[in-house]
C-alpha cells in the first residue's frame, strides 16, 4: 500500500524525526507510547489511522489527513492521560513558535537512565533531540542554567542527584526532572516544571511527504516506518 501511493517507508528510529504521516494503530490494537511515536509527536501533527493509508491506496494519491487522525483511542488516552486532540494542536504551536516543545531549552540525561524505565542508549537521545532541545554530554559548561533541565529515572537515584555539576546547577536554578515527566511533557505537548502527570491540558507541510507506520501494541518518495 505504501508504495501504491509513492510513498517511502521509515523503518529506522534514526529517520523517525524526518516522517510527515505516521500510522499509529492498526485498528485492533490500542496506541503505545513508543519512542518513535514520541519522536514523531514532536515533529508531525498527522497521527493516523490505518484506514488512511488503505483509502489513500485504494485511491492510488495522497489524501488530506482530516477525518483520519486517531482521535478516539479513549483507553491509550486514559493510560497516559492526554487528549490526542489537543496534542496535536499543542505540538503544532510549538513547533511554529519555538521549534519543538523544548526548544528553547538544554537537556542533560543523568546516567542509569537509559533502559530503566526508559528508552535505550540509542533511542531516548534521539527521542529529547526531537522536542527541539539541545543535549548535552556532560555539566562542565553551561550557558544558561535557567533554561537547563537535568533527566533523572522516576524516582531519582541519589548517585543521579549526586552527579558532578547537578547539585551545583540546581543551585543556580536549574530543573531536576524525571523522565516521567519527560515522556508526559512529549504526550501531551504541553511544557510545565511540575513533575505531576495531571489532566491533560488544553494549549494556548513540507513539499516532501513521509509516513511512519507503527506495529499494534512510540526524492519524491514519501516515507514510512514500523515502530518498535
Amino acid at each position: 500500500m505504501i508504495d501504491d501511493i509513492g510513498a517511502h517507508l521509515v523503518d529506522s528510529i534514526s529517520d523517525a524525526l524526518t516522517a510527515t504521516h505516521v500510522i499509529a494503530s492498526d485498528g485492533k490494537s490500542k496506541l503505545r507510547r513508543t519512542p518513535k511515536l514520541m519522536i514523531c509527536l514532536c515533529k508531525t501533527s498527522n497521527i493516523l489511522s490505518i484506514e488512511w493509508l488503505e483509502q489513500s491506496a485504494k485511491q492510488q494519491r495522497i489524501l488530506d489527513t482530516n477525518g483520519f487522525l486517531l482521535l478516539d483511542d479513549r483507553e491509550a488516552e486514559k493510560r497516559y492521560n492526554f487528549s490526542m486532540k489537543d496534542t496535536l494542536e499543542n505540538g503544532k504551536k510549538a513547533r511554529l513558535d519555538s521549534g519543538g516543545i523544548l526548544g528553547s531549552w538544554y537537556v542533560h540525561i543523568c546516567g542509569g537512565v537509559f533502559g530503566n524505565q526508559a528508552p535505550s542508549a540509542k533511542e531516548l537521545p534521539l527521542v529529547v533531540e526531537a522536542t527541539g532541545a539541545t543535549l548535552l554530554s556532560d555539566l562542565k559548561k553551561i550557558s544558561d542554567p535557567l533554561k537547563t533541565i537535568v533527566i533523572t529515572s522516576d524516582p531519582s537515584t541519589q548517585s543521579q542527584l549526586k552527579e558532578h555539576g547537578v547539585a551545583r546547577l540546581e543551585g543556580l536554578g536549574a530543573k531536576i526532572l524525571t523522565t516521567s515527566w519527560l515522556f508526559h511533557t512529549i504526550i501531551t505537548q504541553t511544557f510545565s516544571t511540575s513533575i505531576d502527570e495531571g489532566p491533560p491540558h488544553s494549549s494556548r507541510q513540507s513539499s516532501k511527504r513521509k509516513a511512519i507506520k507503527s506495529p499494534p501494541s512510540h526524492g519524491n518518495r514519501r516515507k514510512s516506518s514500523r515502530k518498535r
